[in-house]
């Protein structure tokens, strides 16, 4: 029969036990036997997690004559607790106003998130289950449940699955939509109301369709195409290919479009059109400037262009151009858009060479420099380097201007053609303005059913009667 007492004691959450160990009387007998003194503490209640080694130290201090109270000898299994599963998002879908300059801009909101083919959209990583504890006790101890992350691949979006993630990537460049757990891709983004404060400016690489209006001052830029069924009010609308406003565009003095593409519209008023392909106007022209690198038409009977300028590369095709109560209208054809522009950028950069070449040549004088002879200005107090470098300067831009005009010159046998022509339907009102390439020719009086061309040999604007119509 054993010479001790044994007492056991449990931590709060049962996942350790503990011995108390009393001698009986006052004489201490060492514990020999650990086997029936294991057995007891099983039989007391701590039946998992008894770890030898700090039974055999238990009884080890005891035999040395230590007090053993609520000394630990077992260890429960602990709950390991599982990972909820989250989705983090590779593009940030927050919609917030542009701050600049300590300015908030409440246009540019960034509402609509583009994405390019290809490019990660959101990663899913799963969600790993916990693993039951047991107590010393022997009871089960259950880890809590997770809860997995719901992501759905919408429209244009494939996945891509790890043993732990889930990877969505955009199959299309386009918009991102985000709704009710599901991530989705559009090529066209599609606006079902106004661009208004509620949208912002919109700024997509694609294609935009705008079921209606946009309002004034704001803007609609896009590398596709843009579509809008109602109308573009004094706004800024730029597109890297094709506008359609099926409504008209109200410009307000102020409302700009700029196309890479075409241009199909209802109606043009107070705005300003420049389009690298051709325009088609169903309604009136009113009070604005157009410009096209393509044919301008306008012959629907619904077309009256009044108090405008058009200039249209290849030709402008009309209905009624003009009235005898406003503006006279200006007319202009016959030259290469393109070419022009960089006729313009040229001839820009001819002249700040010129202005660099004479400030330069008034400063040394132009014998000092054509000589190359820098000693009047060996005195002291001049940068000797500095000077040098201007006489090369000379020398360079000497050379430059040379070759930009015989640039300019290339340039200007290319910009004009002579084969475009003017055709009005119904009827052009005496004071149009008519150019077509660099010759001009004012109405003098009321035609009706003409074709305007350029005569090459006598160099001269002529008309005549369309006899195709």
């Amino acid at each position: 029969m054993s010479d001790y007492n044994l007492l056991v004691s449990f931590s709060d959450d049962l996942m350790e036990g503990y011995v108390s160990i009393i001698p009986e009387g006052d004489h201490l007998t060492p514990i020999e036997n650990i086997r029936e003194l294991t057995k007891r503490i099983k039989d007391s209640g701590i039946i998992y997690g008894l770890e030898d080694e700090l039974i055999n130290k238990m009884v080890e201090d005891y035999n040395s004559g230590k007090e053993i109270k609520n000394y630990l000898v077992a260890k429960g299994k602990p709950v390991e607790e599982g990972v909820n599963g989250t989705v983090e998002f590779k593009i940030d879908l927050n919609s917030q106003p542009k701050i600049e300059d300590n300015k908030i801009d409440y246009k540019e909101i960034d509402k609509f998130k583009t994405i390019e083919k290809g490019e990660l959209i959101a990663v899913k990583r799963k969600a790993k289950k916990g693993k039951r504890g047991i107590t010393v006790t022997g009871l089960g101890k259950e880890a809590k449940e997770v809860e997995s992350a719901l992501l759905m691949a919408g429209k244009n979006v494939r996945t891509e699955e790890t043993e732990n993630e889930v990877y969505y990537y955009a199959d299309e460049t386009g918009v991102i939509l985000y709704q009710r757990n599901s991530i989705a891709v559009h090529p066209i983004l599609t606006i079902t109301g106004d661009v208004d404060y509620s949208i912002g400016n919109l700024h997509y690489n694609g294609d935009i369709k705008i079921m209606g209006d946009v309002l004034p001052d704001f803007k609609v830029e896009a590398t596709g195409k843009i579509i809008i069924m109602g109308t573009a009010i004094a706004c800024t609308i730029k597109s890297g290919s094709d506008v359609i406003i099926k409504g008209g565009f109200a410009g307000k003095d102020k409302g700009k479009l700029y196309a890479k593409g075409d241009v199909d519209i209802g109606y043009v008023e107070r705005g300003y059109i420049e389009s690298f392909g051709d325009i088609y106007v169903k309604g009136g022209v009113l009070d604005s400037e157009i410009l096209c690198n393509g044919t301008f038409f306008g012959e629907l009977q619904t077309v009256k262009v009044m108090e405008s300028k058009i200039k249209a590369g290849n030709g402008i095709h009309l209905y009624i151009a003009g009235s005898n109560l406003s503006k006279a209208v200006v007319l202009s054809t016959g030259f290469n858009l393109e070419k022009e522009m960089e006729l313009e950028k040229q001839t820009i950069i001819l002249n700040e060479y010129i202005k660099e070449f004479s400030e330069i040549k008034k400063k040394f004088g132009g014998e000092n420099l054509e000589e190359m002879n820098i000693s009047p200005f060996m005195t002291s107090g001049h940068n000797i380097e500095s000077i040098k470098n201007s006489f090369r300067r000379y020398h360079e831009l000497k050379q430059l201007i040379q070759q930009l005009h015989s640039e300019l010159k290339q340039f200007e046998s290319e910009v004009f053609n002579t084969n475009a022509t003017i055709k009005i339907k119904k009827t052009i009102y005496a004071g149009a303005i008519i150019t077509i390439s660099d010759i001009s020719k004012t109405v003098e009086k009321e035609l009706h059913n003409v074709i305007f061309y350029l005569d090459k040999e006598e160099n001269e604007i002529k008309w005549t009667i369309d006899t195709l119509k």
